[in-house]
């Protein structure tokens, strides 16, 4: 072992703290619902992404999970394409039905407005970010949109405006990075990694839903956690025997720092990676090396892939790019093994390092 150097790069490649993991989050069995309007929104699950695509100026929608939130993490944009300067943000506590029978209906609304604007007779929308508890039947205004929302008056009553933002507008094709906690007795929220809200009070429990209020083009992201899962062990050599890690996750749109320990010093190193760790033209995987002359070494997954990792001195270091097309999910994307040349280790020349699994995340 070299821990020295392993260590060194352990603490140079650090992630800043993880998501904290998010309910399972599987957005084709959520639910459009509307409170005025048609407000449509679109989806693109395999991403976790969702985004509002109502153009008229009187739609309020709102698209709701199947899980009753307690905690959720997640990214919400407002495109440029969607132009305007109106609400945008989420509800904690919605019921299936709020929006078509709205008289039941008890929900925390956080909205955010980009300027403040008289409309109609609606009242006023203040600029900033605000938390309110919705009670009740909505009054509608003009084109039947709810006055109570616009202008949190009547049923809806202004609980804080945001520590940070609550005399700020939001601005367009910035990601806000939201944490909330929801309790039946308070609400919690941070905004990049900022404590916004803390507000004690009785709160329904219920769920989820991206809102909006007059404000196409509202994006919402939703993290996904990645993993590099370690699979049995690789072979000695002259160096030791090689062992691949990661100090990361992998997340798609990022490079992945990856780490081989234990290598001779002046061997040639490469990263196999592979679609499959159960079958390679046929081959059941995994399996021995033995028979071609490396005894303890195991291949441990397709080789559809060779790449080079820089050594240095019996460390070997790689970043191993994901693009951003890549879809995340939860289980493997694809395996990948090092192995490298030491001649004197055994009548084939190469060693192997232990195999990992790869699910790719997405932040």
């Amino acid at each position: 072992m070299r821990p020295n150097h392993l260590a060194a790069l352990a603490i140079l490649f650090a992630a800043s703290p993880s998501l904290a993991q998010n309910p399972v989050i599987d957005m084709t069995v959520w639910t459009e619902e509307h409170i005025n309007g048609t407000g449509p929104w679109t989806v693109d699950a395999p991403h976790q992404f969702c985004n509002s695509t109502n153009s008229a100026i009187t739609d309020v929608s709102t698209f709701y999970s199947d899980f009753q939130v307690d905690f959720l993490e997640f990214v919400m944009r407002i495109s440029p394409e969607g132009g305007d300067d109106d609400l945008a943000g989420f509800i904690l506590g919605w019921a299936p039905g709020d929006g078509a029978n709205p008289t039941t209906a008890d929900y925390v609304l956080v909205d955010w407005k980009r300027a403040t604007q008289a409309f109609q007779n609606w009242g006023t929308a203040q600029v900033g970010l605000a938390l309110s508890h919705m009670q009740g039947q909505f009054t509608p205004g003009y084109a039947n949109a709810p006055i109570d929302l616009w202008s949190h008056t009547l049923n809806c009553t202004e609980l804080q405006r945001g520590f940070q933002y609550g005399n700020v507008g939001w601005s367009f094709g910035t990601e806000y990075a939201f944490r909330v906690i929801y309790t039946p007795a308070a609400v919690e929220i941070w905004l990049d990694d900022q404590l916004e809200f803390s507000v004690t009070g009785t709160f329904n429990p219920g769920r989820f839903a991206c809102y909006n209020f007059s404000q196409p083009r509202t994006e919402f992201q939703f993290p996904l956690p990645g993993s590099f899962d370690l699979v049995g062990t690789g072979c000695a050599g002259s160096g030791g025997t090689p062992y691949l890690f990661s100090p990361v996750a992998p997340y798609v749109g990022e490079d992945l720092p990856v780490i081989v320990g234990d290598l001779p010093p002046l061997a040639f190193c490469f990263l196999a990676l592979g679609a499959s760790n159960t079958n390679w033209n046929g081959i059941p995987l995994p399996i021995s090396l033995a028979p071609l002359g490396a005894p303890g070494c195991t291949a441990y997954n397709s080789l559809d892939g060779l790449l080079p990792v820089t050594n240095y001195n019996g460390t070997g270091f790689l970043f191993l790019s994901l693009p951003a097309t890549l879809v995340p999910g939860t289980t493997p994307s694809f395996f990948a093994q090092a192995l490298a040349t030491d001649p004197g280790a055994n009548s084939l020349g190469l060693v192997f390092s232990n195999g990992a699994a790869l699910t790719l995340g997405i932040r």
